[in-house]
């Protein structure tokens, strides 16, 4: 068959249009995306008591709703219930927080069950806790033991109500106690729910949807995150996002990149030769690559003929860099003919503690080519690894997001 200049046009268009396909979308990935600028109010105060209600069965809904028991507010929202933790313990009390941040996923279900505005705020505009601007608490005694109030949690009657008064002595008590300290740290009451109250600058938030498992701790200051591929691809990008005093920007991506053959691993289910990227939060460092030096901030550790990484889960060694050929240990070398590992950044996956069986050797490295995938590691080119390592700065302690829902 002959070909004219019209068929190789066409034939490379086609393969412009494979590429393009193959890869996921590049539509920036936001800040709310990604949950940054919430914080874990149990490490901010591990003493505060959490119940995340949403978390379990004991709601209006009767379902688990919450994927985590992590309670997640802005950070200025966390401090300020911090300060009112503080002053109701000077008094021999102490808050029990039933939610904080909503994803407005979970919103969207509690709507389709009471589609009440007065009880459930309607996800087309979103809750204040969409935006982890709103918190629902309610009170305990110095043992931890929760105090009475006039009506349940998240109990739809006029019991809940703040102008509610036939009720027992002591409920009514409690009720105005927990009244007087939020309203005396700024927060703002809602008179159809004893429980919740709202920042004074919840307008300043915008509504999110980040998976609270996927939200990185406080210290992070730079963050490396991966979307989930679409089914049946391996295909992804990477961005690159920091902290700045106006808030996190992008600085970074959209950066292509493949997975593991088989996809991302549900939270948890990664295992030693499934070929599954992890999914998760997890630390970086160190750099590595086959020359002496790198060019970037990081610890760096030169790979040497002798350098391996055991993969054989039975080993006491398992998911470490050890140097040395063992003589029975199943391992993959540091330095391979590929050039594969000429440079590439350790993913802390597995680390603390190591769980054998549960996933070894992760990376990011350079890949073999667009498209082609990965035992588990997360690959691109060398030139974007580069503009990765470069970047990275210890002190600003980055992580990796594995699998977030792009938008």
């Amino acid at each position: 068959m002959k070909y004219f200049p019209g068929n190789i046009v066409c034939r490379l268009l086609l393969a412009v249009v494979l590429i393009l396909t193959a890869v996921t979308p590049a539509q920036a990935v936001t800040p709310e995306r990604l949950g940054l600028g919430l914080v874990d109010v149990k490490t901010l105060d591990p003493a505060i008591i959490i119940d995340l209600k949403y978390a379990t069965t004991d709601n209006f809904t009767g379902q688990v709703l919450y994927p985590s028991t992590r309670c997640l507010l802005r950070e200025s929202v966390a401090w300020r219930l911090l300060q009112v933790q503080r002053d109701l313990q000077s008094q021999g009390l102490g808050l029990k927080v039933f939610d904080g941040y909503r994803p407005l996923t979970v919103q969207r279900k509690m709507w389709s069950i009471v589609p009440d505005e007065n009880y459930v705020a309607n996800p087309a505009t979103g809750s204040r806790h969409n935006r982890g601007a709103s918190v629902d608490v309610g009170l305990v005694d110095s043992a931890g033991r929760e105090l009475p109030m006039p009506s349940k949690f998240d109990e739809f009657s006029e019991r809940s109500h703040l102008d509610f008064e036939d009720a027992l002595a002591d409920t009514l008590r409690n009720r105005q106690i927990l009244q007087t300290a939020m309203r005396k740290g700024g927060f703002l009451p809602v008179t159809t729910e004893w429980w919740h109250f709202d920042a004074p600058d919840w307008r300043d938030f915008v509504v999110a949807d980040a998976d609270p498992r996927l939200v990185p701790g406080p210290a992070a200051e730079q963050v490396l995150a991966v979307a989930e591929p679409a089914p049946g691809q391996v295909a992804s990008v990477l961005w690159g996002l920091e902290k700045t005093p106006q808030g996190w920007r992008n600085v970074l991506g959209p950066i292509p990149v493949v997975l593991g053959r088989s996809g991302i691993a549900a939270f948890e289910q990664k295992r030693e030769g499934d070929g599954k990227t992890p999914r998760g939060v997890f630390g970086l460092g160190p750099v590595f690559g086959y020359a002496a030096t790198a060019l970037t901030r990081m610890p760096y550790r030169q790979a040497t003929a002798e350098d391996v990484w055991i993969d054989e889960p039975s080993s006491p060694r398992y998911n470490q860099w050890v140097k040395g050929i063992p003589a029975k240990e199943s391992h993959e070398k540091m330095r391979r003919t590929d050039g594969l590992y000429q440079l590439g950044i350790v993913i802390g996956y597995n680390t603390d503690p190591v769980v054998p069986g549960r996933g070894s050797a992760i990376f990011l490295h350079v890949w073999k080519g667009a498209g082609q995938s990965t035992s588990g590691c997360v690959a691109m080119a060398l030139p974007d690894l580069e503009r990765v390592v470069a970047w990275l700065d210890p002190a600003r302690q980055p992580l990796i997001i594995l699998g977030y829902q792009g938008e």
